[in-house]
């Protein structure tokens, strides 16, 4: 597996979460990539995601390592994430009413949802393992000064299939349209030449719910997906960076700060 090893040569670096922050909303990647502000709060909702994360990393390295985990280790994965991000700066940001107990508990249950859904694949080849792509112009084939980073959540096979499986909490079910254009899938399946990205998303509705979504992009759309990660680059490099205001600023890490 080629794409699991360490890039061969120097460069500048930019993470597939750094294409999508930026294509949310450009002043917040100012503030956060290239200003270094502080952020204000910690948003509820990531840290449940890390948490969460945390515990399915060890669900899959366990199986990697040919041993099926006890639920129980799963969920202290969880809380002890949680916990400890209890303790760290800046504060977590709850809703009205919500306690620590609260993400404790919604934490347990997105666990336990998932391991009561989830597929074990036949065989876990990575987890959590870093991947370096050389960016290509694709009309001019240039090869640009920045690679492409990311972290692949876990690299498995179904039958004869490589796959790449992505973790996500999501408040509800994606949409069609969040499914269809995603930039992560169409990234993640050109560095890594998988057969299809699966996306596990694990929903934080009134009843849990795991959502299993198998995509598959064509040459064309990872092409399209390059020329945009191209395009963002060619922005940040002419200091372009506008604010976008919507939903999300609510709860935005930099609010204030953006707001001046």
């Amino acid at each position: 597996m080629e794409f699991l090893q360490a890039a061969d040569r120097a460069a500048l670096h930019v993470s597939v979460s750094q294409i999508k922050g930026f294509q949310s909303c450009p002043r917040r990647y100012q503030l956060r990539h290239v200003l270094g502000a502080k952020p204000e709060h910690r948003s509820a909702n990531l840290v449940l995601g890390t948490a969460v994360h945390t515990a399915l990393a060890g669900f899959y390295q366990a199986l990697k390592g040919g041993v099926v985990p006890a639920d129980e280790e799963l969920f202290e994965a969880a809380r002890l994430s949680l916990v400890e991000a209890a303790k760290q700066d800046p504060p977590i940001l709850l809703e009205d009413g919500e306690t620590l107990a609260d993400l404790l508990a919604t934490a347990e249950a997105l666990v336990r949802t998932f391991l009561a859904g989830v597929e074990r694949p036949d065989e876990v080849l990575a987890v959590e393992v870093p991947f370096f792509m050389d960016i290509i112009e694709p009309d001019s084939g240039v090869i640009l000064e920045e690679q492409l980073t990311g972290y692949i959540d876990a690299v498995v096979r179904f039958g004869d299939d490589l796959v790449v499986l992505e973790h996500k909490t999501a408040a509800r079910a994606w949409s069609q349209d969040q499914l269809d254009f995603d930039l992560q899938v169409a990234l993640y399946q050109a560095a890594t030449d998988a057969a299809r990205v699966r996306l596990q998303v694990v929903c934080k509705t009134r009843v849990p719910k795991l959502m299993l979504h198998d995509l598959v992009r064509s040459q064309q759309e990872q092409r399209e997906a390059v020329v945009i990660v191209c395009r963002v680059l060619d922005a940040i490099r002419a200091g372009a960076f506008w604010p976008a205001p919507g939903w999300a600023c609510k709860t935005c890490e930099y609010r204030k700060q953006c707001r001046g």
